[in-house]
């Protein structure tokens, strides 16, 4: 093992200016899924990072939304419902409207996860639930955006909590909890048909699963295993007031070539614990990389904060190198520009994380707080500091945002 050291006016042809001190907004749309509310609330993406509300918001729906993709082509929407009983499509219109609901397709019960091939051409649904795991292709009709099941559900033997797609869309990689596995899939790049390859074994509880936009590295957070550190190898991470303060939780990296993962020299990596408390992270629940896979995001639960590593491209590249700092004190106040950085004011559940096209920004989903934090990303350390304002709110305090999907044209 290997301690880590180092650290939306509507969408348009058009960017165009908003009220907001003139920050002008990039073209991109942000949406967030309220899985108990009416439907999307729409923010702008600006060009300094910050949200702002869209004209178009709130995109009101059959049934409160969850998972929410659209094809890259820009015409077609497709998201689960909350329940995961059903996958309802639309077309969506050049500002980013929702215009019209296509039609809803059964998949349930408790549909897990959803994803689309970037030629826009196939849908993959992750049934967790049935007969102890399935995975259901559909192809998207190029003219009309309905969906036509593709033969039976493949079989897996493991239920997956979620599903990401190589970029290329040759292959799938589906995170299963409860076996402790990524299954890896090879696709059909005509027919889209997934073909069972590889069952790799990682982790205790793994959670969340990352793959680097580019496709070459994919990272597995484990949200309760751990790693004694602080120079004492024979704490008892298990016990819980010991793991507080003396253990790091396990990130897992894999080297990716088509369905094939080989572990990383050094894997699992640890997080680094706070330059100011000397407490380690807990619980990592979501992760996200930069969209030019230099940097990882991780964001963890039970210590609100969030860990930010560089990427490897030259020695071992794909390991993480978590950003370095130092603490100042300014009228008795300290502050650490190292990572972990503490997820705001009011943040006390994160559980989504998800980067801006520009790179520039990044963006905590916390669920029972009803708001997304985004912070500016230095692009030179990775670094992170608030944006202003710190936070923005869902549809509601009460609608439970899960999801957030940025769109660009």
């Amino acid at each position: 093992m290997k301690r880590l050291i180092g650290y939306t006016t509507a969408l348009c042809l058009l960017a165009i200016t908003v009220g907001c001190g003139g920050v002008t907004s990039t073209g991109t749309l942000a949406y967030i899924s309220n899985s108990t509310g009416t439907g999307f609330t729409v923010f702008n993406v600006n060009t300094d990072g910050t949200l702002t509300t869209s004209d178009i918001s709130p995109q009101s729906t059959p049934a409160p939304p969850r998972v929410l993709q659209f094809t890259a082509n820009g015409k077609w929407a497709y998201f689960l419902d909350a329940a995961g009983d059903h996958i309802y499509a639309y077309t969506r219109a050049g500002n980013g409207t929702l215009v019209t609901l296509i039609d809803s397709y059964p998949v349930g019960p408790a549909a897990s996860s959803l994803v689309i091939s970037p030629n826009s051409t196939f849908v993959y649904v992750a049934l967790p639930n049935t007969l102890n795991g399935a995975l259901a292709t559909f192809t998207i009709d190029a003219s009309t955006g309905i969906l036509s099941q593709v033969g039976s559900n493949l079989q897996a033997g493991y239920p997956m909590q979620k599903l990401v797609m190589a970029p290329n869309g040759s292959a799938l990689y589906g995170l299963s909890t409860t076996k402790q596995a990524v299954l890896s899939f090879n696709l059909n790049s005509t027919s889209g048909v997934p073909v069972q390859a590889t069952t790799t074994s990682v982790g205790v509880n793994p959670f969340d699963i990352v793959l680097s936009a580019n496709g070459s590295y994919l990272y597995v957070l484990d949200h309760t295993a751990t790693t004694p550190l602080g120079g004492n190898s024979s704490i008892d991470c298990a016990t819980t007031t010991k793991a507080n303060s003396n253990c790091s939780p396990e990130i897992f990296g894999f080297d990716v070539s088509g369905s094939t993962l080989s572990p990383m020299a050094g894997s699992p990596f640890n997080e680094n614990a706070d330059l100011i408390t000397g407490l380690f992270p807990q619980n990592p629940v979501a992760g996200a990389t930069s969209n030019d896979s230099r940097y990882l995001f991780v964001a963890n639960q039970g210590s609100h904060n969030i860990s930010v590593f560089k990427i490897s491209t030259t020695t071992n590249p794909g390991e993480p190198t978590e950003v370095l700092g130092s603490v100042t004190t300014v009228n008795g106040i300290q502050t650490s520009t190292a990572s972990p950085f503490d997820c705001g004011s009011g943040c006390s559940t994160p559980s989504f994380v998800i980067v801006a096209k520009a790179n520039n920004a990044m963006y905590l989903l916390d669920t029972p707080a009803g708001k997304i934090f985004q912070f500016a990303i230095n692009q030179s350390t990775g670094q992170l500091r608030p944006l202003k304002p710190a936070s923005v709110g869902a549809e509601s305090a009460t609608s439970n945002p899960t999801w957030l999907t940025i769109q660009q044209d």
